[in-house]
This record gives C-alpha cells, sequence and structure tokens, in this order.
C-alpha cells in the first residue's frame, strides 16, 4: 500500500489527492499542497472530464479494479486557488486507469512504475506541472497504453 494512503474502518483508504474522469477512464492525480493538481483537474475539466473529488480521494475495490470517489457525504467542488471553489461536472465514482504524480520525471521515456493500494496496481505517471500536461494526459487516458 502507497505510505500516502489512510487505511479506513471499512476496507477503504483515502488519500490527500484529486480524482478526475475522462471519459470511462478515472485519474488519480498526486503531489504536494499546491503543486497544481486541481489546476490539472480544472485543465481536463474545461476539456470534457468531469470531477470525482478535490483535496481528499476514497478509493475502494470493485471487481477486481481500484474505484475512486468522494469522501462519504461530502458535495465534491473543485478548488480554483486564487479565486474560489467551483461545482464542474460530476462524476460520482471511477475505476483508475492511472495515478499520476506532480513531480520531475527521471528520463524522457521513463521506465514504467505502479501505484499499489488495497492490493491492486494501476499505471503511476510521473510529470511536472506544465501548461500542456492537461492535454497529454488526455491522450494518455485514451490510449491503449496503460
Amino acid at each position: 500500500m502507497s505510505t500516502d494512503l489512510r487505511p479506513m474502518p471499512d476496507g477503504r483508504a483515502c488519500i490527500h489527492g484529486t480524482a478526475v474522469a475522462y471519459r470511462e477512464s478515472g485519474l488519480l492525480i498526486l503531489g504536494p499542497s499546491g503543486s497544481g493538481k486541481s489546476s490539472l483537474a480544472a485543465q481536463i475539466v474545461t476539456l470534457g472530464g468531469a470531477l470525482v473529488s478535490d483535496d481528499l480521494v476514497v478509493l475502494s475495490t470493485d471487481g477486481g479494479r481500484l474505484v475512486a470517489a468522494p469522501p462519504d457525504g461530502r458535495v465534491p467542488c473543485l478548488e480554483l486557488r486564487g479565486l474560489f471553489p467551483v461545482t464542474p461536472q460530476l462524476v460520482s465514482q471511477i475505476a483508475l486507469k492511472a495515478v499520476l504524480r506532480i513531480a520531475p520525471s527521471a528520463a524522457r521515456m521513463p521506465p514504467e512504475e505502479r501505484f499499489a493500494a488495497l492490493g491492486l496496481t494501476v499505471p503511476l505517471w510521473r510529470h511536472p506541472a506544465l501548461p500542456d500536461l492537461g492535454a497529454k494526459v488526455i491522450l494518455a487516458l485514451e490510449s491503449d497504453v496503460a
């Protein structure tokens, strides 16, 4: 299990991050506070995606898939740092296709990494917060590679 995860009594886990959906693919975005998680989520939402949860994400399993959802009883909103929170298009839960950690990547074409949680793994991507990251992520989510 990732060291970022906090186990919950019901077998789920929560993590500090942002989850978005693009078509049928889910992405969990991780990184330190102020790293650009919400900004990337805003890009993906404006390009046709939807918000699952911002700041705190609950992970569970369903049929061999790792699923992201907002915390129970919480209506998700997206914090636009320096402006205000907004409630964009929402999805109540999504199976994760990958996890993106906002961080420098060691190589132009890095070796495959995996994110592990609740006994399952999904691809782990690393990329710095750059202006084109939203477009890159959407292309990656639409690809058959991950």
